[in-house]
Parts: structure tokens; sequence; C-alpha cells
């Protein structure tokens, strides 16, 4: 059977994940998923070491999948935009166009999300938590797509946004990730437990850093919490010292009206656009499966006073159609009054917001899945959800 080229297979015209998931509905509906998934083979009386052979009974049972692959082919053409369908003209059965199409698809994909890693920037006042979590975010829908990014290449994201220079930092970079094992996240503990902010490092902090790395494979002490070689993990002062915990600003929460002014139900998730809110947030300590309790930050508001965030974990949703699904980093803020969605790391994660008028959008996750009943706050004049949040009951 002719294979169609997939090159250019994919504009702007067809959401795939939406036609799929309908188009495989109706196919399954009319009892023709099969062909579409297993493919019909050749006619069997037009190969020769089989046309002498083969039974009445057999050539009849094939000749009803051809014809459901003929069915299934005008289904699924038929179902696509113009530009589409002329893509899929050399195609002769049903499976090489859905192959075609989701091979396209899923190019498609990796070059997105290939251009969305490379032009990626960090916002202005953006924490570089909350920019390596943008970055892990792109990364994480490559690796379902299997394509890998080095941990090397997601710090050198990171540094690009860095105030200082580091020309000279790829060999260092190289041999503190491939050799010593560090990651950006390992990285910022690092310069955190040295007392200073990633934004503030220099060429000199990391060159410290691969010297105590390196020594560290020569001595019989090894400290893997300041990385330093004179003591171990147990021994170390960072470790052990109680120190006056300071409030450092990470995160942003501007709305138009103030905490206090309204309430909302717990099962309401307002959406604010990235420059009103830099993060997921909820106060309800029981809607988490899973909470790191060490993650103190502040969150400051329009007026300039700071709320503080007891934790960061993941929060799990049951979505529209019954699937579950897990919203990660979501932090806990006890003194908001309301559940906040970040519209810039939803966007990072893939999802689509289909525009349904008069403020209302219809939002899915990269698979298409809806999430929830979609409202318009006319208090404050933007949109939010209501989700159905799978309880983790978590104790203190």
């Amino acid at each position: 059977m002719a294979t169609a080229n997939t090159q250019d297979a994919f504009s702007d015209d067809l959401n795939y994940e939406i036609w799929a998931q309908t188009t495989k509905a109706t196919l399954i509906e009319k009892g023709l998923w099969d062909v579409v998934e297993n493919g019909v083979s050749q006619d069997p009386s037009k190969i020769p070491e089989l046309a002498a052979t083969i039974q009445a009974e057999e050539l009849s049972k094939w000749r009803d999948l051809d014809v459901k692959d003929t069915k299934a082919l005008q289904i699924l053409q038929s179902s696509l935009t113009d530009s589409y369908f002329r893509k899929t003209l050399s195609s002769s059965s049903a499976k090489d166009v859905w192959d075609l199409l989701k091979k396209g698809n899923e190019e498609a994909k990796v070059s997105r999300l290939e251009k969305q890693f490379e032009e990626l920037k960090r916002y202005e006042g953006e924490s570089v938590d909350s920019y390596i979590d943008r970055i892990e975010g792109i990364v994480e829908q490559l690796s379902r797509l299997k394509i890998e990014k080095s941990e090397y290449q997601i710090c050198m994201k990171v540094f690009t946004s860095l105030p200082g220079s580091f020309d000279g930092m790829a060999s260092v970079l190289k041999e503190l990730m491939d050799v010593h094992h560090m990651t950006c996240n390992s990285l910022g503990d690092y310069f955190n437990f040295n007392g200073y902010e990633f934004d503030s490092a220099t060429e000199e902090d990391f060159l410290v850093l691969l010297n105590n790395l390196r020594l560290q494979s020569k001595s019989d002490k090894s400290c893997d919490v300041c990385y330093k070689n004179s003591h171990n993990k147990e021994d170390c002062k960072m470790r052990n010292e109680e120190k006056e915990e300071e409030i450092v600003v990470e995160y942003k929460l501007s709305t138009e009206v103030s905490l206090g002014d309204l309430t909302y139900d717990e099962d309401i998730w307002m959406i604010y656009e990235y420059a009103k809110a830099t993060n997921h947030m909820t106060p309800y300590e029981k809607y988490f499966t899973t909470l790191d309790r060490t993650h103190r930050a502040g969150v400051e508001l329009a007026d300039g006073k700071v709320i503080m965030v007891e934790g960061r974990g993941d929060v799990k949703i049951m979505m529209k159609g019954g699937k579950k699904k897990t919203i990660k980093n979501v932090l806990f803020v006890p003194k908001l009054n309301r559940n906040v969605l970040s519209f810039g790391q939803m966007m990072s994660r893939g999802y689509s917001f289909e525009d349904e008028g008069v403020g209302i959008y219809i939002i899915r996750d990269r698979t298409g899945e809806e999430f929830g009943e979609t409202l318009f706050d006319f208090d404050e004049k933007r949109m939010a959800l209501r989700l159905k949040v799978v309880e983790g009951n978590l104790t203190s």
C-alpha cells in the first residue's frame, strides 16, 4: 500500500487531538476501528502462492474487511479540512491515513516544542525556580515524544537568563552535569545552602563548586549538602544549624479585588495571566497528594503585602470526562481565599483554550480532554474553572 509523505503534513487548520478523539469514537461506534488499528492485508487472490489454495470462506472474510476499510477511509478523509484531505490522497487505506496524521502530529508537536524551548525567555522579575519549572514543563512534553534534553541543555537555558557573564562555562557545566551528576535544581540548592541566590552566582562560584566535587572523589569525607570535602553530611553545619527564616518573595498574585472582599466556592479555580499570578496556588491542604513542607517563600499581593507559602506539591483532579490528572507544583498558601491557576503555567504544559465567546473558553489538556466547567466571574471579570479535586487528605 502507498505511504504518504509526512513532510509539512500539518498546519494550523486542524486540531488533531480533538479530531482524533472524535473520529476514533465514530469509527468504534460503526464497528470500523479494527481495520484502522490493524490494517488490511493484500488481496490474497493476487498473491500467487496463496491464490491456488485459498478457501472461498477466507476470501469472503478478506472482502468484508476490505469493504470496512473503504468505509473507514471515507469517514477519515471526509472529516478532514481540504488542506489535510489533499495530503492523504496518496494513502490507499484507513490505517495509512491514520498513521500519517498521527506521525505528522507528533512531528509537528516536536517542532513546536523545540521552538518553544529555544525561544523561552525568563519574565522580568521571575524567580529562577519558576523559570526552571517552565523549562522542565517543555522538557517533560518532549520526553513523552522520546526527545530528551540533557541537564546541560536545561542549565544553559537558565544561565543565559542570568545577569552575569558565563562565556567560559561550557566545559565547567558539562563536567558538573555529566561527571558529578548535578542538576539545575541541585545547583540551586547548593547556592541556597551557601547563603546566596542562583541569580547572584558568578563564574568563580561555579569553579569553587567544581573543585570541591573533584576533591570529594579523593577524600574519605563527603557532604552532599554543601558539597565540601572537610566533613560528612551528618556533621554539616548547614544541615544542623537552625537559622532564622528569611521571607524571600518569589511569587506574585495581583487581583482586581482584595483577598478579603469576596468568598469563593472550594471547587472554583480562578485563572490569571502570568503577570498577575506566577504560579498555581490553593489554601486547602487537604487537596494535596504530595506536599513538600520545606518549601517556604512569599507571595506579593497587589497592595505590596506578602503572604506566606507553606509548601509546594501535587493536586489531583477529575477531568470532565472522568480522567484523573495531576497538577504539579501547586503552592500551599493558607491565607488565600481562593484557588488560583496560572495561565502561563497552563500554556507551558501545552494546554489549549478554545474561544466560545463572551469570555468563555473550553480548556483542554494536551490529549484534548476537557478540564471542567468553565465559568465567567463578573466580579473579577475573568474566567474560572470548576474542578473536582481528588483530595489527598494529608496529615501534618
